[in-house]
């Protein structure tokens, strides 16, 4: 049965159709994404920014990558056979881990507050590796070119953002309007009542199945942005290659992905890309892991 649905959603995808049986291959809670091209960005004329085009066609080879974010529980797995640092906020009060461990009811929520650093060896330590940006960016909308991992239409109850909180769909103009909402105002007092340490409003992973991308990955808008491969550069697309592209020479930011709990639903998109110093760790940032190859 599982070899008949592989097949199935292989032959779906290359006659450029989206599925959203999800293509589990012998590791767990890893998907196969087959080989091909996706459109890659925003059109010119459309809502997205600058930094999202020109939006292009580009050809991955197939790859795996984590149906589900990575959890504290996975994460401490890595911490205890390593000794690596546990996760942790500048802020005391956003921290969530504790003596090596993380709050007991955080355990199946994405990890948050690890660096780009953390990310890269946790993947290295688990025999896999980060996504690239085009590689996160296919897993999160198809073939069709998808602006939501679930489709064309906005829908806040279909993924953890500022909107879910809100129960109503939130934008912020700038920051001080984020300010205004999550330090002073109505997410303030969300945060407050049900947030984790009355602060970080992360879920348990998988929580929205209904917002599930076409190859069936979970969170791949809202919850935790996560950190992918590349360096981030405004105007890249401009140069990047059509083939497997692996980002620019850089050394200043990496590129983050998909949105988070605190995150406005413009920023939920699938082509949307936010950026971060490779150092920060910030309490709506986690990431998940790929691996090169199809099928064994």
């Amino acid at each position: 049965m599982r070899d008949a649905l592989l097949a199935a959603s292989i032959w779906l995808s290359l006659i450029g159709c989206q599925s959203l049986a999800p293509l589990l291959v012998d590791e767990p809670d890893m998907v196969l994404i087959p080989a091909g091209p996706f459109f890659m960005g925003s059109p010119e004329g459309g809502d997205g920014f600058s930094d999202e085009r020109p939006q292009r066609t580009v050809t991955l080879r197939t790859f795996r990558i984590d149906q589900h974010e990575v959890t504290n529980a996975k994460y401490e797995q890595f911490v205890a056979a390593t000794g690596h640092k546990p996760p942790g906020n500048a802020n005391p009060d956003i921290t969530l881990w504790f003596h090596g461990k993380p709050l007991p009811d955080s355990r199946q929520h994405p990890v948050v507050n690890v660096a780009w650093q953390d990310a890269f060896a946790y993947c290295q330590w688990a025999g896999k590796r980060l996504p690239t940006e085009a590689e996160w960016e296919k897993a999160a909308r198809g073939t069709d070119g998808w602006l939501y991992p679930w489709g064309n239409e906005w829908d806040l109850k279909k993924a953890n953002s500022a909107s879910y909180w809100a129960g109503r769909t939130v934008e912020f103009k700038d920051g001080a309007e984020w300010k205004a909402f999550w330090v002073t105002g109505e997410g303030a007092r969300i945060s407050e009542e049900r947030g984790l340490r009355g602060e970080v409003l992360t879920l348990p992973v998988g929580r929205f199945p209904e917002g599930a991308s076409p190859y069936g990955l979970l969170d791949m808008a809202g919850n935790a942005s996560e950190w992918v491969q590349d360096w981030f550069e405004p105007y890249y697309y401009l140069k990047a290659p059509p083939t497997d592209p692996k980002g620019p020479d850089g050394v200043l930011l990496k590129v983050v992905r998909g949105g988070s709990w605190l995150k406005p639903a413009k920023s939920l998109r699938t082509a949307d890309r936010d950026y971060g110093f490779p150092d920060d760790r910030q309490s709506g940032t986690g990431f998940r892991c790929a691996k090169d190859g199809g099928e064994r």
